[in-house]
Formats: C-alpha cells, sequence, structure tokens
C-alpha cells in the first residue's frame, strides 16, 4: 500500500542526502584525478589522495543506500515503517576480527615496501577493509536484540550522523578554536607585547623555507610552554568532546518522543557514533606512509570510543524523554564527556611526547608515552566491553514486562 500525504521530515533528509552525496562524489572525483595526475607526474604524495577518493566514495555509497530507505518514507511505502533490526550472526565475532587484522598486517608490509605504485593499488581497498568491519562488528553487538524501530528512521539516523552531524562538529570546533586563538592573541598582545615580536620573527623565519625540524626547534620554547600544553589538553580533552558528544546522537535528539526505550535510545545512539566513527575514521586515515597499520589500529579503539559514548547520551535522552528522568541524561552526557576527554587527553600526551626529541626534551617519549598508550589500550578493552554488557542489561530489561505477563497470564 501507499499513502498520498507527504512526509514533509523525509522529503527534507532526502535533499540533504541529495546534497550530500553529489558533494561527496564530486570531491571524490576530484580527489582521484588529482592522485592520478600525482601518481604519474611525481609532483606529491598520490596515495593519501586516492585514499581520500575511495573514503569519500564509500561514504557517498552509505549515504545512497540510506537515501533509498528515506525515499521509500517520502513516497509513502509501508515497507519504510517496517520495524528494522541490525543484521548480525555470531560468526562474524571471529570472521571480522581476523579481516580486519590481515588487513592491517597486508596493508603493512604494502607499506614497508615503500613502491608508491603498490600502496596506491593497495592500501585505499585495505583502509575500507579495516575501518569498515569492526564499526559493523560493534553495532551488531551494541543493538542485538533490539529492535531498532521504522526502517527508514534507522537510515536517517545513520545518513545524518555521516553528513549533517560531522559538519555541524567541525564548524563548532573551528569556531572554539578560533575564538580562543584570538582571545589568546589579544592577551599577550597586552600582556606580553615581547612575545608578540618573537612570534612575529619567528613567522619571517618559517617563511624562508626552514626544514620540519629547524622550525621545532625555534618553537620548543612554546611546545614546551606549561601553560601552551594545558590550553591544548583542555581544548582537546574537554571543549572537543562537550561538543561531540552533543552533536553526535543528533538524529537521536530528533527523534527523541518517538524512541520506544531507553535500550533503543542507547542502540540509535550507537549506530550514530558509528555513522560519525565511518566519516571520521576514513578521512584520518588517509595516509600512505608506513604510520598507515599505526593509524588504522588505533582507529579501531577511537571508534568504539565514539560509539558507547554516543550510545550513552542516546540512552540518556531516550530515558528523558520516555521516563521522564532527567537527571539520568545529565549523568549520561557528563560521563560521556568524562570518557571522552580520557581517551583524547592520552592521545595528545603520546602527541606531546613524540615531540620530545624534537624540542630538546628526549626523555618524554619513554617517560610519559608507554602509560598514555597503556591507558589507552586499557580503555578500548573497556569500552568494547562496555557495549557488550550494556546490551546484555538493556535486553533483560526489555524482556523482563513480557515475562512478567506470561507469568500474570499463566496464573490466571
Amino acid at each position: 500500500m501507499q499513502s498520498n500525504k507527504t512526509h514533509w521530515a523525509s522529503l527534507l533528509t532526502l535533499i540533504i542526502f541529495g546534497f550530500g552525496i553529489l558533494l561527496l562524489v564530486l570531491l571524490a572525483g576530484l580527489l582521484a584525478l588529482g592522485s592520478i595526475f600525482d601518481l604519474f607526474t611525481g609532483a606529491t604524495d598520490p596515495v593519501s589522495g586516492i585514499i581520500s577518493a575511495f573514503a569519500m566514495g564509500a561514504v557517498a555509497m552509505i549515504l545512497m543506500v540510506s537515501a533509498w530507505f528515506v525515499l521509500q518514507k517520502t513516497r509513502g511505502l509501508n515497507a519504510a515503517d517496517q520495524p528494522f533490526r541490525f543484521p548480525f550472526a555470531p560468526w562474524l565475532w571471529i570472521v571480522i576480527p581476523a579481516v580486519t587484522v590481515f588487513g592491517i598486517l597486508f596493508g603493512g608490509l604494502v607499506t614497508l615496501a615503500e613502491l608508491q605504485w603498490l600502496s596506491w593499488i593497495f592500501l585505499p581497498i585495505l583502509t575500507l577493509l579495516v575501518v569498515l568491519p569492526p564499526i559493523w562488528l560493534f553495532l551488531g553487538i551494541a543493538s542485538n536484540g533490539i529492535e531498532l524501530g521504522p526502517r527508514w528512521r534507522f537510515f536517517t539516523i545513520l545518513g545524518l550522523g555521516l553528513s549533517v552531524g560531522p559538519f555541524m562538529m567541525m564548524v563548532a570546533e573551528i569556531v572554539m578554536l578560533a575564538v580562543l586563538i584570538v582571545a589568546g592573541a589579544v592577551y599577550i598582545s597586552f600582556a606580553h607585547p615581547d612575545v608578540v615580536n618573537e612570534l612575529n620573527a619567528i613567522v619571517g623565519m618559517m617563511n624562508t623555507n626552514m626544514d620540519e625540524n629547524a622550525i621545532l626547534s625555534v618553537l620548543s620554547p612554546y611546545l614546551t610552554n606549561p601553560a601552551v600544553i594545558a590550553i591544548g589538553m583542555g581544548y582537546i580533552a574537554l571543549l572537543v568532546p562537550l561538543v561531540e558528544e552533543l552533536l553526535k546522537p543528533l538524529a537521536v535528539w530528533l527523534f527523541a518522543k518517538s524512541i520506544d526505550s531507553p535500550a533503543q535510545g542507547f542502540a540509535l545512539g550507537v549506530i550514530s557514533g558509528g555513522a560519525f566513527a565511518i566519516f571520521e575514521s576514513l578521512n584520518a586515515s588517509s595516509n600512505g606512509t608506513t604510520s598507515w597499520a599505526i593509524i588504522v589500529t588505533a582507529r579501531t579503539g577511537t571508534t568504539a570510543l565514539h560509539m558507547v559514548t554516543s550510545g550513552l547520551v542516546g540512552w540518556g535522552i531516550a530515558s528523558a524523554f520516555k521516563e521522564r528522568r532527567i537527571g539520568r541524561l545529565l549523568a549520561a552526557y557528563v560521563s560521556a564527556v568524562l570518557v571522552h576527554g580520557l581517551w583524547n587527553a592520552a592521545t595528545f600526551g603520546i602527541a606531546i611526547a613524540s615531540l620530545g626529541e624534537s624540542v630538546g626534551r628526549p626523555e618524554w617519549i619513554y617517560r610519559y608515552a608507554p602509560a598514555f598508550l597503556g591507558g589507552l589500550v586499557v580503555m578500548a578493552v573497556g569500552i568494547i566491553a562496555v557495549l557488550a554488557l550494556s546490551n546484555r542489561k538493556l535486553r533483560k530489561q526489555l524482556e523482563a514486562p513480557h515475562i512478567e505477563q506470561e507469568s500474570v497470564e499463566s496464573n490466571a
């Protein structure tokens, strides 16, 4: 059957997806052409360009699938309102990790060969192979046994998490960073005018085509300044999580009143986090150097982080709107920000420690990097465990009313 009534929300969503697909396909095409040109001329690194092109193309294809199901709702087809469960099977617990590990090892060997054409051929496909399957696995773990509501709503949440959500987060974070830079510049210009002159001199030196090591040597007094490190840590570990955990589950906020239960809110939040992770991880992995294997491996942990924290906020949103438990939403949001902040702080710590030798502090790399890295590994394992345990607990909560109802009926 088909309804003649126009569903304006799905129509607007379809238009947004259409613009997103058009932009992504255009960017993918330009990046691919630029990469091919660089490969044959040897002008710059062509591998990063072709990985980015594949990443944009993959996001566009997922957005096309989402648009197809939203189109069904726009046309008034009853199939769009059929309940949706995320497809997942127990054997994926073995297959997906095996495929991911194989992809990382094979890609690492390809980069170690240091043959540009070889990396150009294999790394784009391997990047998709390493980034996307773990997201499928985490989505399956989090949503196992939980009905996700109408099919069109699931794909709307997925599509918005791939398009509007990342765009809004990037704009918000750029604005915050700009405000911090302007405020810092104003403060320094009035409180420390001598520093302004030093920075102007450094900028002039950098414009003379200094190499990277020389630039780091000149900047080392500022990069090792505790105040500068503290400001950078505050931005990465506090401001960024505050924005991302608010906007990642954007579509969950939009559908808050129609979500059936906190369990469904958690699963839909995880989907929002997974969509954002697809966009972020594919683009962050566009590196054709020998660091590729390290980057894509690290992105697996970051992916799980985004999905758990977004799921936590989704659970809080559904609890607030379905059960009027506003305190639970606030607690969920604060918890998500804290977990995300700890992760970002450890990542920032590793980045600073890795600069130690270049800025005259070689002891940083062996004093601090192992502790930060160990913290990330422990958090990654814990986060994946939280996904599984949360799903188990929420499914029990969903099953409890049915068990009670069956008990009443049998006694009657």
